[in-house]
């Protein structure tokens, strides 16, 4: 039975905007729709959101991808950059992470609906749903990768014809957020091939 669900998370990053790092503090409200028979994979769904946003996304940086330069700059000092195909306002967060869990989740678990509020934007809520318009977060992103992917291959690279060297991509196995098998049980018949004796 699929089963409507909420939960509330806090994302301390920042973004770049007109030149410089501003700090930020975000809460995000998810609503949600189980999928899965299994409570298992409802269980791991719900810990990969919860390590995507409090350990890969925590403390990076939200940046529009035309700023080439300046994400090539925080790269090299080991800053997470988020890039994103439109400034880093909470609406265009909010639609990157609605995509993003959703991806993460592949269909175990249904982000229906978020809600993005931060300090920068003094507590407005914008709010977003499969309804709503994608625009650019319609094309393929980070934002639709299953992995913990956060960012773009290719962005920030090509500076000065350097190369920026990425961590090497974690998959969800290797953090031990991997789908385990679901158990099936056996209902096969063991024929045994008895000998009659005579007593």
């Amino acid at each position: 039975m699929n089963v409507r669900l909420a939960k509330d998370y806090s994302l301390l990053a920042s973004v770049f905007w007109k030149g410089e790092i501003i700090n930020n503090y975000y809460s995000i409200s998810l609503g949600m729709l189980t999928n899965s028979e299994h409570n298992s994979e409802q269980n791991i769904a719900f810990s990969r959101i919860g390590s995507f946003i409090g350990d890969f996304i925590q403390s990076g940086v939200f940046i529009n991808q035309n700023e080439k330069e300046q994400i090539h700059q925080l790269q090299n000092a080991g800053i997470k950059t988020m890039s994103l195909p439109e400034a880093p306002f909470d609406q265009s967060i909010a639609i990157a992470l609605f995509c993003k869990l959703n991806a993460i989740c592949e269909n175990k678990l249904l982000i229906t609906d978020i809600s993005v509020t931060s300090s920068l934007s003094d507590n407005v809520k914008y709010l977003f749903d499969a309804e709503d318009a994608f625009g650019p977060f319609a094309q393929d992103g980070w934002w639709n990768e299953t992995t913990p992917l956060w960012f773009e291959h290719d962005v920030g690279q090509d500076i000065d014809d350097k190369v920026v060297q990425f961590k090497p991509n974690l998959t969800w196995e290797d953090i031990n957020l991997g789908w385990e098998e679901p158990v099936v049980e056996d209902n096969n018949v063991v024929v045994g091939n008895f000998v009659k004796t005579d007593d």
